[in-house]
């Protein structure tokens, strides 16, 4: 596990500042951070990556799996529980188990275009919901937006990496569903260790009031 930005100058690291203030910056496995080292230089000149997120956490994992669920239950009242949770699984992965989500191994990445400003370049539409936009190959979005995308894809595709057709932004090389999608025999990277202390005293995601390494971190 290395330093992204160590090797991928003039790239931003935007975790959120909750996170950023235990890890500090965003790790990747060696191989991947030279792949994505090799993307940037695909760009086009003035352009560079934002990077939301590289390897997380098994807390960082839970809690964004538990908000999406609150997400999704206030958005389809009407909609089972079981129903919220076959439909979040399609954007969050879990955080145990056998198809953890690849960001727990190092292997996967999170990431958008910014310009030499450091402004974000447009990736999605405000007239499409959160599902439509998420879409890698969305036909409904303006063409300018369209180009964009392709910009990030042949960038990450000529570098090695496999994009995950349900999230645009989402980039792997060797985990489990990198493997899945591409009809490997096995993957190359396993979770890497979460350094639960770093959140052994917040409270589980679930909402259950307990310590996360007591409940669900158990």
């Amino acid at each position: 596990m290395v330093d992204v930005k160590k090797y991928c100058a003039g790239a931003m690291i935007a975790l959120g500042w909750r996170r950023m203030k235990r890890e500090k910056t965003a790790y990747l496995r060696l191989t991947v951070a030279k792949m994505l080292r090799q993307a940037q230089q695909n760009l086009p000149p003035g352009m560079n990556f934002i990077i939301n997120d590289a390897w997380r956490p098994a807390f960082a994992q839970a809690k964004i799996y538990f908000r999406f669920i609150k997400i999704f239950s206030k958005r389809y009242p009407n909609w089972s529980q079981k129903r919220v949770i076959r439909e979040i699984e399609k954007y969050v992965a879990p955080w145990k188990g056998r198809g953890v989500s690849g960001h727990m191994t190092g292997g996967a990445i999170d990431l958008r275009l910014i310009d030499r400003s450091g402004r974000k370049i447009p990736m999605k539409s405000r007239k499409l919901s959160y599902q439509e936009n998420a879409l890698s190959a969305q036909k409904k979005l303006p063409s300018h937006i369209r180009k964009n995308r392709q910009i990030l894809f042949t960038a990450m595709r000529k570098a090695g990496f496999s994009n995950y057709p349900k999230e645009y932004w989402h980039w792997s090389y060797g985990d489990y569903y990198w493997a899945k999608r591409n009809n490997k025999a096995a993957a190359f990277y396993c979770p890497v260790e979460d350094t639960r202390h770093l959140y052994k005293n917040e409270s589980c995601p679930c909402g259950s009031g307990k310590k996360y390494n007591k409940c669900h971190g158990a």
